[in-house]
């Protein structure tokens, strides 16, 4: 009877180990450096509301229906990539403009696993507002997101900011002092 029990704990205790691991092609589901990251969808929290939840902790909730990791940046641990900053966008349900209010903004977030907490940057579109990211350059300091419609943004520090070539140019006289 022992041996049974034992047994039991043992194969309950592993099975709870591995289902806190994202699985390899799941979509709602990334393995990071803090934990698991899942989303779940509108239509399966029934709050309205889609939710970005990391380790079962609640970092991010927009109204909308779904949202998508764009793209990402990894770091090598263990043999397993891991996340470590994400651009994640959706379609807002609330109007973005308000001289037209049945247009809906993509609206872009980036999610930054780099400390010991996560860290949720302000929200940031692109200057058409329904363009959608080209590429993006992870980098330690800083990165650099471009959009389609050739909207930059420079992400630093928890914070993102639209990148003028008037901004560039001060920036670039800072640099050289």
């Amino acid at each position: 009877m022992k041996k049974h029990l034992t047994i039991a704990l043992l194969i309950f205790f592993f099975s709870s180990a591995d289902a806190e691991e994202c699985s390899h092609n799941s979509l709602r589901c990334m393995s990071t450096i803090l934990g698991p990251l899942r989303q779940t969808t509108k239509s399966e929290a029934k709050d309205g509301f889609s939710h970005f939840t990391l380790d079962k902790k609640e970092i991010y909730k927009a109204k909308t229906d779904y949202m998508v990791i764009n793209d990402y940046d990894t770091t090598l641990r263990n043999e397993k990539y891991l996340m470590t900053k994400a651009v994640i966008s959706y379609t807002s349900h609330i109007p973005c403009n308000q001289f037209n209010p049945i247009f809906y903004c993509n609206i872009s977030i980036i999610i930054d696993l780099t400390n010991s907490k996560p860290i949720v940057s302000n929200t940031f579109t692109s200057e058409t507002g329904d363009s959608h990211i080209d590429w993006v350059s992870w980098g330690k300091s800083n990165s650099i997101i471009v959009f389609k419609d050739e909207s930059k943004f420079k992400y630093a520090d928890g914070h993102v900011e639209k990148v003028t070539k008037e901004k560039d140019a001060a920036d670039e006289n800072d640099a050289k002092k």
